[in-house]
C-alpha cells in the first residue's frame, strides 16, 4: 500500500485541500479583476501587443486558476510531484510512476485547456476592439 492511498490524493484527479484554494480564490479574484481591466483597456489600446499579451496572459492565470479550483488540482504540484491536503507548505511527494504519469497527463490538459480559452478570448477580444475603434 503506498502512502498517497491514506490521504485524500487521486492520482490525476485531486492533490490539493481546502488551504490550497483558499489561496487560488484569492488570486483568482485578483486575475478576474485584471481580465476585466484589461479587456477594457484593449478597446481604447486595441493595436498594443503589450495589451493583448497582458490580456492573453491574465485570461490564461485566470482559467488555469479557475480549473485547479474546480478540479481540486495544482499543475505545479502536478508537475513536481506533489500533493498538499495538510497547511500551507507541508507538501509530500509523490513516488508511484503510474500516479506521476496521471499527474503530468492532467497538468497538460488543464495546460492546453486554459491556452486554448486565453488564445480564443484574447484575440475575439482584440478584433471586437478593433471593430469597435472608441479612440
Amino acid at each position: 500500500m503506498s502512502p498517497e492511498s491514506s490521504s485524500p490524493y487521486k492520482p490525476g484527479v485531486c492533490n490539493i485541500g481546502q488551504p490550497e484554494i483558499r489561496v487560488r480564490k484569492i488570486f483568482l479574484r485578483f486575475f478576474i479583476v485584471t481580465s476585466i481591466v484589461l479587456t477594457g483597456c484593449t478597446f481604447f489600446w486595441f493595436q498594443s501587443l503589450i495589451v493583448w499579451a497582458l490580456l492573453l496572459f491574465s485570461s490564461f492565470s485566470l482559467t488555469v486558476l479557475y480549473y485547479q479550483i474546480k478540479y481540486r488540482f495544482c499543475i505545479l504540484f502536478g508537475f513536481f510531484n506533489l500533493h498538499n491536503f495538510k497547511q500551507l507548505g507541508q507538501l509530500e511527494e509523490v513516488k508511484h510512476p503510474e500516479y506521476i504519469h496521471k499527474d503530468r497527463k492532467r497538468v497538460g490538459e488543464i495546460i492546453l485547456q486554459s491556452l486554448a480559452f486565453s488564445l480564443v478570448y484574447a484575440s475575439a477580444i482584440h478584433l471586437i476592439a478593433e471593430k469597435v475603434k472608441l479612440h
